[in-house]
This record gives structure tokens, sequence and C-alpha cells, in this order.
């Protein structure tokens, strides 16, 4: 299951590298507790491209999610 999607394969083999270059990315870039730690283009959040301010919060979304989901099952 990913994202409460079921996949025949693998998603990590079937996702194209340049994708997981930009969860690399945000990984670099978030700062601790999910906030983000610096942008990867100069300047504030206005000085980012859009489609990457969407990308790292749609990733961060994600994480939130799964990041609940771990809690609720450790508490069983």
């Amino acid at each position: 299951m990913v994202g409460g999607e079921a996949w025949t394969a693998n998603p990590r083999l079937v996702i194209g590298e340049p994708w997981h270059g930009f969860v690399r990315l945000w990984a670099a870039c978030r700062g601790g507790m999910g906030g983000i730690a610096h942008w990867p283009d100069a300047g504030g959040v206005n000085d980012q491209a859009a489609w990457v301010v969407d990308g790292f919060a749609v990733l961060a979304g994600a994480e939130a999610v799964m990041e609940d989901e771990r809690r609720r099952v450790d508490k069983r």
C-alpha cells in the first residue's frame, strides 16, 4: 500500500529517478519537526518555483499521514 492505494509493483522500482531526486531534495531542505530549513533557490518562498513549493507541500502532507498512522499502530 502506498498512500492508501494498492500497487502491484514496488514503487521504488517503478517511479523514475528524477522523482527520487526530488524527494531527496525535499529531505535535505526540510528542518526539524517537518519545517522548511532552507529553500533550494536563493531567497524566500516567493522566490521558489511554484511546482517546488507545491511538491514540498505534497510530500510533507504524505509524511504527516504516514506519521499519524505509525503513531496509531504503535499505541496498540
